[in-house]
């Protein structure tokens, strides 16, 4: 045993701040291959529903012209996919009232926990009881870079079951960070980029690191003549991992460009709402093309979402409003300016990286993202028939259309509408994660096969 004990330690150093796992297992050995293209996911929420007489396009699959909502998006419509007659089947049962069950199974597939937070009709429910998609796909793909994933928020306050969607795992929620100085610190602060010459500037950190990785490197060389030759393969894994670990400490992207420190602003004002939420999609463009993280969740507001949009001329209250009749000649245009100006957020998150090369491609070709929120329509509180929009996501399914994934029975002429976990299935498996369940088993049934 004392042949194959590493200096943990002095690996931990080495990997400090790089969000590394690492089991010793013979598929690390093709890390460093990077012929594939690289892939990145988003999810998005906002509160409350959506007035579903604006959201649906009007024709048929990919000859369809863009509702409403859906303005901002025109000049992205080719990489946008919407889909119809997809249930928030599990959502159905457990703990909580509609908005807690909605938000708490929309990412994670699973049934709320029983617990203390209390929704407006008095019900009680605790955290959501799995993992959400982010994190199982940042789990796969999050562990090449320096962050497995950020979780953004603009007006996301509340400590409460209706406010997170990224979850580590069951009943542990991944709190947004609510300001972009936040965001900044966190990931540009001490981020060194290469100069205007394209040459990396001197960094007593990365030296220091540096030479911890030779220590590590050296005691794994060391070993590979005292161990057998399965363990001698997992020893070629572990070093591999150790110099993927260094290259990536020494080379940041020449795409890559150092933002500006953003001033404070105040994260529950109605007033800075605007700039924070413009902010933080440019600090995650950037990081995107930093290559500093892969993964992203970004929540509007919660589920209780008592707020305003006043640089709108919206001054409604948005659940209230929500509970309006969809059509209400004063909440209608409220809720649908509002779900325009969140269409519009996508819009300059892919502009952005639209306008950033990637080899052949861009980085907007290489990005997926999944819109939605955890009620259908607000005031019925439904979960039927949701509106998930994805943006993205060309290399595994056709876009630029509209989807019906409900499957009308021949002899009965009944619609079988699809499950949601079938959704994060197919998301998962678009990013490169193989595993064909997600979420509660007893509403999976595999891919959408509707998004082939």
């Amino acid at each position: 045993m004392s042949a194959r004990r590493l200096n943990r330690r002095l690996f931990l150093r080495a990997a400090s701040g790089m969000a590394v796992a690492v089991p010793l297992l013979p598929s690390l050995m093709a890390r460093g291959q990077t012929a594939a293209p690289i892939r990145r996911f988003v999810t998005m929420y906002t509160p409350n529903g959506q007035i579903h007489s604006a959201w649906w396009p009007t024709g048929t699959d990919t000859a369809i012209t863009l509702n409403e909502i859906h303005q901002p998006l025109v000049k992205h419509q080719s990489r946008l996919t919407l889909l119809k007659n997809v249930d928030l089947k599990s959502a159905g049962g457990g703990p909580g009232g509609p908005h807690q069950r909605g938000i708490g199974t929309l990412y994670t597939g699973q049934e709320l926990q029983d617990g203390e937070f209390v929704d407006g009709c008095g019900s009680r429910a605790g955290w959501a009881n799995g993992i959400s998609i982010d994190q199982a796909i940042a789990n796969q793909i999050g562990q090449s870079t320096p962050y497995a994933s950020l979780e953004l928020g603009v007006r996301a306050t509340e400590n409460d079951v209706q406010g997170r969607i990224a979850y580590s795992g069951s009943g542990a929620p991944l709190p947004p960070m609510l300001q972009p100085l936040d965001v900044y610190n966190r990931i540009f602060k001490d981020l060194v980029v290469p100069d205007q010459n394209g040459q990396m500037p001197p960094d007593p950190m990365l030296a220091e690191r540096r030479s911890v990785l030779d220590t590590v490197g050296d005691q794994l060389t060391a070993l590979q003549g005292k161990v057998s030759y399965e363990d001698k393969q997992k020893l070629d894994a572990h070093l591999t991992l150790v110099r993927d670990v260094e290259r990536r400490l020494a080379t940041v992207p020449l795409t890559c460009t150092k933002p500006n420190a953003p001033s404070t602003l105040d994260p529950n004002s109605e007033t800075d709402m605007p700039m924070i939420a413009q902010l933080e999609i440019d600090l995650l463009s950037i990081a995107f093309a930093c290559d500093l993280a892969r993964v992203a969740s970004f929540e509007i507001s919660t589920g209780l979402n008592r707020i305003r949009y006043p640089w709108l001329n919206s001054m409604g209250e948005g659940h209230p409003l929500s509970h309006m009749d969809p059509e209400d000649a004063d909440a209608h245009p409220q809720l649908v300016a509002r779900a325009q100006w969140h269409a519009g957020l996508i819009a300059r998150l892919f502009d952005n990286l639209a306008a950033i090369s990637e080899g052949d491609t861009t980085i907007a070709d290489n990005t997926l993202l999944v819109w939605c929120t955890e009620v259908s329509e607000g005031n019925v509180h439904s979960h039927t028939n949701m509106p998930f929009l994805l943006m993205g996501g060309g290399w595994h399914f056709r876009t630029g259309r509209l989807v019906d994934a409900g499957v009308t029975d021949s002899a009965t002429g009944q619609l079988k509408t699809a499950s949601h976990v079938d959704l994060l299935v197919t998301l998962q498996n678009a990013m490169g994660v193989e595993s064909q369940t997600f979420g509660l088993p007893e509403f999976v049934t595999g891919p959408l096969k509707a998004l082939a």
